[in-house]
């Protein structure tokens, strides 16, 4: 095993926690895009980013560590999942971005255009709590899009130059 791999290793097991709460939403969105199929497609792209993360997981521990050889359909898993999922990753960083740049004057004028279309918001929900709200998500979108888009390049850049892991 290569010993430059530790911030590999460590985005590796900082990716489980983050596929396993996003495996738990993909189930809720596809539950509900049984009422509405045009969902369906978040259900596949959110699916890739699970997938891709168990599978390079796979790939590190068995692969990289033990170097044990693994099947050309893994590797081929690995590519087409890290492909969608780089697009993912890529997404929620340039959303978050975007969301922490923004002034907080610009931020409450679309919280405020979103809160009056909802009739049947409770009082309790303000301004201030969805822009807290906002604002919190948009920091762990930016860390797992940071994380995701290194970790991706990285297991591609090593699926590449270890095509002797693959039968």
């Amino acid at each position: 095993m290569p010993k430059n791999l530790k911030l590999y290793i460590v985005l590796s097991y900082c990716l489980i926690p983050i596929a396993l709460f996003f495996a738990f939403l993909d189930v809720i969105i596809l539950l509900s895009s049984l009422a509405n199929p045009s969902a369906l497609i978040m259900v596949f792209i959110v699916a890739c980013l699970v997938i891709y993360t168990f599978a390079s997981f796979k790939f590190l521990k068995f692969g990289i560590e033990r170097e044990i050889v693994q099947t050309k359909k893994l590797k081929d898993f690995i590519k087409v999942n890290a492909y969608v999922s780089f697009f993912l990753c890529s997404l929620f960083f340039v959303n978050s971005i975007s969301v922490l740049v923004s002034t907080d004057a610009v931020l409450l004028k679309f919280i405020d255009e979103f809160l009056t279309q909802q009739p049947g918001m409770p009082k309790e929900i303000t301004n201030a709590l969805v822009l807290s709200i906002l604002k919190g998500v948009s920091v762990f979108l930016l860390i797992t899009g940071i994380i995701g888009i290194v970790h991706i390049r990285t297991t591609l850049k090593l699926v590449k130059e270890s095509p002797h892991l693959f039968e």
